[in-house]
């Protein structure tokens, strides 16, 4: 596949009532170093200043586009990725914002290797609510990437992923607007093109910030997980085929997506919560929960040494 030298990137940013946040996300875009983008910004009719906030920037590369989405995330993205005319689709969350050498290391990483369909970087989380900050080290990439996500997890955000609309167009995928979903339909959307067979690419540069806040859908525990389950367990019994007993898959994933909620709950010191989302982990399976935590354990090694 021909590399482009300079490609036409186009950020796609779903948005609603995030004036406040709207404007650092859109300037650290004007302070990238690969300068040939375009921006899509999908409002779900704010009722705050956002209008006012992007009309400051008197930028004719940023594109307003406006949704009625019903609280599906996936909509606004969608509708992005639709009028975007890039090589290259890039999404970015209204709360978050990218470091000044984000695209030009996700482009000088894809010329690298011009098989590539997914790049990602990796990120800095910001615990509003905590204070903490956290690395977000995404991947690793590995051939059998679909399972790997399934069984394991997800390892993608979408504010430090760029992918090829080509491999888009080609295999017609676009986010899935299951309101059951919401929140987790990029866990979904990374599976669906891994099993469609796109190979990843994972810069280990940390080159942005993702920020969770008090009203932001994904600190949401509860939801969350659940969004979460929603896509594994379709995933699980109507998507994959690599495993026939599918049963006896889902209450390992189940497991691990229990232990997944318990630790949340731990980071925000909800102890008798933590302890019930653990009994439901080894309730779901015993053998599974030994696995993840093992698994777990493994690939945070994997990471310290890459």
């Amino acid at each position: 596949m021909n590399v482009t030298a300079d490609p036409l990137v186009s950020i796609v940013i779903p948005t609603y009532n995030h004036a406040h946040f709207l404007g650092r996300a859109l300037q650290s875009l004007l302070d990238q170093t690969h300068t040939n983008w375009e921006v899509i910004l999908v409002d779900n009719h704010s009722q705050d200043n956002t209008d006012e906030v992007v009309q400051s920037f008197a930028e004719q590369r940023i594109a307003m586009l406006k949704i009625h989405n019903n609280g599906v995330i996936a909509a606004s993205r969608n509708m992005g990725i639709l009028a975007a005319k890039g090589e290259w689709i890039a999404f970015l969350d209204s709360d978050d914002f990218w470091y000044p050498e984000k695209l030009e290391i996700s482009v000088n990483g894809i010329q690298e290797d011009a098989s590539v369909d997914v790049c990602s970087t990796d990120e800095m989380l910001v615990d509003e609510v905590s204070g903490k900050r956290r690395l977000l080290k995404y991947g690793p990439y590995c051939p059998d990437f679909y399972k790997e996500l399934l069984l394991e997890g997800n390892c993608l955000s979408p504010s430090a992923t760029l992918v090829r609309r080509d491999f888009l167009n080609r295999h017609g995928i676009l986010f899935r607007e299951n309101k059951e979903f919401v929140t987790a339909e990029d866990y979904d959307f990374w599976m669906r093109l891994a099993k469609a067979g796109a190979k990843f690419k994972f810069i280990h540069s940390v080159q942005g910030e993702y920020r969770i806040h008090a009203i932001n859908s994904s600190g949401q525990i509860e939801r969350h997980s659940q969004s979460v389950v929603s896509v594994a367990r379709d995933h699980t019994f109507k998507q994959q085929r690599f495993q026939l007993d599918v049963n006896k898959l889902w209450c390992k994933i189940n497991a691990r997506l229990m232990l997944a909620k318990a630790r949340a709950y731990i980071g925000r010191k909800q102890f008798v919560l933590a302890t019930h989302a653990l009994m439901l982990a080894f309730r779901s399976s015993f053998s599974g929960s030994l696995w993840c935590i093992f698994s777990k354990f493994r690939k945070n090694i994997i990471k310290a040494l890459t």
